[in-house]
């Protein structure tokens, strides 16, 4: 965040690039924190990948959960596929 102007009540700009970036190494670090416990407890062998912009936890059989960031900055889990856990 910088400010674009020298005056008093000038806007502030965001680096939206940057705060993205940001958020996806976030939530990138917390789900490969939790993959090997995921992965056990659901007993299958889980993954993080991309898929397109969102990062996705995937199995053999493709993408089973995908992964976001609510407000207060917790990782968020979204079952794709039929699951009886989470």
């Amino acid at each position: 965040m910088r400010p674009s102007g020298t005056e008093p009540g000038d806007f502030v700009e965001y680096d939206m690039d940057l705060l993205e970036a940001q958020r996806r190494t976030r939530m990138r670090s917390a789900l490969e924190a939790s993959r090997i416990e995921l992965s056990e407890e659901l007993g299958l062998e889980l993954h993080v990948a991309n898929e397109g912009n969102e990062l996705v936890l995937a199995d053999a059989d493709g993408i089973r959960y995908r992964a976001t960031m609510n407000p207060q900055g917790r990782l968020v889990l979204t079952a794709v596929r039929g699951a009886s856990l989470l």
